[in-house]
């Protein structure tokens, strides 16, 4: 079994993906499970989801301690302190945590077996994808340009944040999916 080494994507290097190969690597037929006798949702997908929920709370952290510690020199205030950015972290962070509660519904209906969870799946890989890059461009927003520094933790995020709509199924795949589902009749 060996790791493939990373090399230096533009995103989600921080979820430490990788790919494992194995090569003449026999399992003990006491550790293989065998297939499921019925009907069982795909559970990795559900991750997807949660992956870009990680994003979005470091992300939604690097906003917090950033604005805390930023005092703007006119006023002598810190950057939290100022309303236009209260709202705008008020509107992310509710969004946040709906998406949270949706991605955990989503794992409820994958332990219920429900036929409701690939649709969930999509649904809730969409709206965390979309809230991870908005909780992203607003700590950048807040950052100004010391958020696009080397040494900010923000610009990373920010990167991360846009590969999780890209990758399978893309934002735009489920939001297909999801399209069709509503308008178009259910055979």
């Amino acid at each position: 079994m060996t790791f493939v080494p990373i090399w230096d994507t533009m995103g989600l290097r921080a979820s430490r993906s990788q790919l494992v190969s194995f090569e003449g690597t026999v399992l003990r037929e006491d550790r293989r499970c065998p297939p499921s006798a019925g009907r069982r949702p795909n559970h990795i997908g559900a991750g997807l989801a949660f992956l870009s929920l990680g994003i979005a709370d470091a992300a939604e952290d690097a906003l917090i301690t950033h604005s805390r510690g930023r005092v703007i020199p006119a006023t002598g205030q810190s950057l939290a302190e100022m309303q236009w950015l209260q709202f705008e972290v008020a509107d992310v962070h509710t969004r946040l945590e709906a998406a949270r509660m949706y991605a955990g519904n989503m794992a409820w209906l994958a332990d219920q077996n429900s036929p409701q969870f690939l649709p969930a799946t999509m649904t809730a890989k969409v709206l965390a994808n979309e809230i991870a890059r908005d909780v992203a461009q607003l700590a950048l927003k807040a950052g100004g340009g010391s958020g696009f520094l080397r040494a900010s933790p923000i610009q990373r995020l920010f990167r991360d944040a846009q590969a999780g709509g890209l990758m399978a199924y893309s934002a735009e795949v489920c939001k297909d999916r999801i399209g069709k589902t509503v308008l178009l009749p259910q055979d």
